[in-house]
């Protein structure tokens, strides 16, 4: 299924009215099961659907690395999931970041202009979230979706596959930063999570629980730290 489609418009503008074409984004109706047991039932973007089954166990603590995913098939938008027998049977308890790492304030910075630089869908469409997850050098995966959970989702996918190191990596989110996404990210052992708007006052006790740098309104040459500012020097 191709993630956009044609559509035919009529655009308003100073009194004006024209039919142009325009590009918008495709939905998809997915979901995950494990041993015949529903886990989750969405709606995204039809692409990277693999990466997001991935990202979905990683982050929900179900898998700690590919290999702990024995198979998966698809019929009709239901993925079907065969954990390995070295997977955890229940999701741990979340627990504090042990990771030291940390950046300067214009390294997150830098990730979040070159995330929206990348975030090709977007520039066509206008209606994906951008969700990216890097190191101190570059970008390691980026992914886009209706969904911004699973754009975050497809995002960490990627990097697991690519043996991204967690514990010295960035979350990028165009997104707000609820505290199901400090979650989601903690789990994976990532230390530092930035937004394009704010993070939910929920979100900002658990980044200060879990030791995690969490940073909101991240756009043009400004960003606030709203917990861990000793990750940035801060």
């Amino acid at each position: 299924m191709e993630a956009t489609e044609g559509c035919s418009v009529k655009r308003v503008q100073s009194g004006e009215v024209e039919t142009v074409e325009d590009t918008l984004v495709v939905e998809s109706h997915v979901a995950i099961e494990i041993d015949g047991e529903g886990l989750i039932r969405t709606t995204c973007s039809p692409a990277q659907l693999r990466e997001w089954v991935i990202g979905h166990l990683f982050s929900e603590g179900r898998i700690a690395c590919p290999e702990d995913v024995a198979e998966i098939r698809e019929t009709d938008g239901v993925f079907s999931v065969e954990l390995s027998v070295s997977a955890s049977t229940e999701p741990g308890p979340l627990t504090p970041i042990e990771s030291g790492w940390r950046v300067t304030p214009d390294r997150i910075l830098a990730v979040a202009r070159e995330t929206a630089e990348k975030a090709e869908l977007f520039h066509r469409t206008g209606g994906t979230h951008a969700m990216a997850i890097a190191n101190r050098s570059s970008i390691v995966s980026l992914a886009e979706d209706i969904s911004r959970t699973c754009a975050l989702e497809k995002a960490l996918g990627i990097a697991l596959e690519q043996r991204a190191d967690f514990a010295r990596s960035i979350a990028f989110l165009s997104s707000r930063a609820p505290s199901r996404m400090i979650a989601k990210l903690a789990r994976c052992g990532v230390p530092i999570v930035a937004a394009v708007s704010a993070p939910t006052i929920d979100a900002v006790r658990l980044a200060e629980e879990l030791d995690v740098c969490l940073c909101g309104f991240v756009r043009d040459n400004r960003l606030n730290v709203y917990a861990g500012g000793w990750r940035l020097g801060l």
